[in-house]
C-alpha cells in the first residue's frame, strides 16, 4: 500500500545564533561606514559622488513601539528605491536552557507603498510575540532602520468548526458568509463572522492544519478555481490558474483535480504556498513527480463534480458526480491510475467521507475508514442518512455502517480526535443539528448548538 501523494508535514522551528546575525549587521555597517568615509577623502574633478548605498536619516516612525499583527510600519528618510526590500528578523524567548531563542531570519515584509522619502510594511501574523528587528536591503545589502515589538500572531493550536452558507442547499435571511462556529468543547463564545462578498458562491470548502484560512472552489470568468480564504488577513488569493472540478486534502496538504484543456485531468497539490503557523512547510519524500492527465469516465462531464470536497485515502480519492434526476456516481479518482466508477445510486445528495484512526495493536497501524453518505427525501428503516464504506474490492458495503434520521448536508472530519466524523443534518426546527459519530465505539454525540450552514468544516 503506497501513498500517492506525501501529505506529510514538517515543523521548522529555525533557531538561529543571535550573535552571528549580529556580527554579520555589525560588520556590514562598518563597511558602510567605511565607503562613506573613503568616498569624502577621495575627491575628483571629474566624477560626480558616488550614490549611498542607503538613505539618509533613515528610521521607523513606530520604533520601540509594541504592536499587533497586520498593523502598518512607516519606514523614514531621504533616498529610498524601486527596488528596496524590508526583512525582519524575528527573536523570541523559548523557555528552553538549552535553546533560550529562538528566531526567524531573513523574513521579506510585505510593502504597502514606497516612494522617494518613506515605505509602508505590513506586520505579519502567524507569527510569536517577537522581538523584531526592521532592515532595509539594497543590492545585497543590509541596514538596521529599526526595532519593534510584536504580540502573538500563531494561530490556533485548537481546532474550531467553521460554518459556511453560500445558499446553495439551505434557504435563510442569513447574508452569504463565514462562521466561526463552535470548538472543540462546544463553546461559541468567540463566534465571529466574515462576509462571502467578494465570492458569493464559494463551496467544497476543506482547511489545512495551522494556515487558518479555508479553501474551496468559486466561479471566475465562467470557469471555476481553488480559493483560499485567509481569516487572519481577511483576503482572498487564487491558489491556480487551472480550471478545478474537485478539492481534497488530509489536513496537511490541499491537492485539485484540474484540467488546463478541459479534455484531461489530473490531480496536483495546490497548498506549497500557503503561509502556516511555526514555519509548517510541507514536505515530500522523493522528488516530485509529473502530473498524470486522464479524460473524464464515459457520460461524465465536469459540471458534475465539485459540490462537495473529495475524500482522501492513500490509495484513491472519493469523488461524487451529479448526474442529475436523482442519479449519482460514486467515483474513484487514483493519480498514476485516473477515473474509476462505481454503480449508479439513486439519492437526493452523495457526500464523500473519509476518517484517518489508528488499531490498538503492538505496530499501531494507521487505517482509513472511507465511503459515501448515501442521502434520500424518504426514510429508509427510520433513517434518511445512510453511511456505506468503500470494501477491500472497492465496492460500496452492502449494509451501511452507520445511520442518522435526518438529511445530511455536509461532513468533515476532526484530525484532533481520529476515528470521527462531524455530519451537519437538516432538522425541522430552528437551525439544523450537528452531530459526531465515532467509528470505534458506533455511537452519534451532538454538538449542542444550532446553526443553519450549506457546509462545515473543521480547522485551525
Amino acid at each position: 500500500m503506497q501513498y500517492f501523494m506525501d501529505f506529510g508535514i514538517v515543523n521548522i522551528e529555525t533557531v538561529k545564533n543571535t550573535t552571528i546575525m549580529k556580527t554579520k549587521i555589525f560588520f556590514g555597517m562598518l563597511f558602510v561606514a567605511f565607503l562613506t568615509v573613503a568616498g569624502m577623502t577621495a575627491c575628483s574633478d571629474d566624477k560626480e559622488p558616488e550614490i549611498p548605498a542607503f538613505v539618509e536619516n533613515a528610521r521607523i516612525l513606530e520604533n520601540g513601539e509594541t504592536l499587533s499583527p497586520g498593523t502598518i510600519v512607516h519606514l523614514e528618510g531621504q533616498g529610498y528605491l524601486e527596488t528596496d526590500d524590508v526583512t525582519l528578523n524575528f527573536f523570541w524567548e523559548t523557555g528552553d536552557k538549552l535553546i533560550p531563542e529562538g528566531s526567524i531570519i531573513g523574513y521579506y515584509a510585505k510593502v504597502i507603498s514606497k516612494s522617494s522619502d518613506g515605505m509602508a510594511i505590513q506586520m505579519p501574523y502567524r507569527k510569536p510575540a517577537s522581538r523584531v528587528e526592521v532592515n532595509l536591503m539594497r543590492n545585497g545589502k543590509i541596514m538596521n532602520v529599526g526595532n519593534i515589538n510584536l504580540t502573538d500572531g500563531l494561530t490556533p493550536k485548537e481546532f474550531n468548526l467553521y460554518g459556511i452558507y453560500n445558499a446553495t442547499k439551505i434557504e435563510t435571511s442569513l447574508e452569504k458568509q463565514i462562521t466561526r462556529w463552535v470548538n472543540e468543547d462546544n463553546d461559541i463564545s468567540d463566534m465571529k463572522s466574515w462576509t462571502l462578498k467578494m465570492h458569493p458562491d464559494f463551496h467544497s470548502t476543506i482547511g489545512v492544519n495551522r494556515a487558518y484560512g479555508i479553501c474551496g472552489l468559486a466561479k471566475e470568468n465562467n470557469n471555476q478555481y481553488p480559493f483560499f480564504f485567509d481569516l487572519c488577513t481577511q483576503e482572498w488569493s487564487k491558489l491556480s490558474d487551472s480550471n478545478t472540478i474537485a478539492l481534497f486534502g488530509n489536513g496537511s496538504v490541499i491537492g485539485a483535480i484540474q484540467s488546463d484543456d478541459g479534455k484531461l485531468y489530473g490531480a496536483k497539490t495546490i497548498s506549497d504556498n500557503l503561509e502556516r503557523s511555526e514555519n509548517y512547510l510541507s514536505s515530500r519524500a522523493s522528488s516530485p513527480q509529473p502530473t498524470l492527465r486522464f479524460t473524464l469516465p464515459n457520460g461524465i462531464n465536469a459540471e458534475q463534480f465539485g459540490e462537495y470536497p473529495g475524500a482522501f485515502t492513500p490509495q484513491y480519492v472519493l469523488l461524487s458526480a451529479n448526474k442529475g434526476n436523482g442519479k449519482w456516481i460514486p467515483i474513484l479518482f487514483h493519480p498514476s491510475g485516473g477515473f474509476a466508477t462505481l454503480d449508479e445510486i439513486d439519492a437526493d445528495r452523495l457526500i464523500p467521507f473519509s476518517v484517518h484512526t489508528t488499531t490498538k495493536d503492538e505496530k499501531e497501524n494507521s487505517q482509513w475508514i472511507s465511503g459515501f453518505i448515501v442521502v434520500r427525501g424518504e426514510s429508509e428503516n427510520g433513517c434518511m442518512s445512510l453511511f456505506y464504506a468503500i470494501d477491500e474490492n472497492l465496492s460500496l458495503t452492502k449494509e451501511p455502517i452507520a445511520s442518522y434520521p435526518n438529511k445530511a448536508l455536509s461532513a468533515t472530519a476532526n484530525y484532533n480526535r481520529p476515528g470521527t466524523l462531524t455530519v451537519h443534518f437538516e432538522a425541522n426546527r430552528s437551525g439544523n443539528v450537528t452531530s459526531e459519530y465515532s467509528f470505534e465505539k458506533k455511537e452519534w454525540t451532538p454538538i449542542n448548538v444550532f446553526g443553519s450552514f450549506d457546509e462545515i468544516v473543521w480547522i485551525n
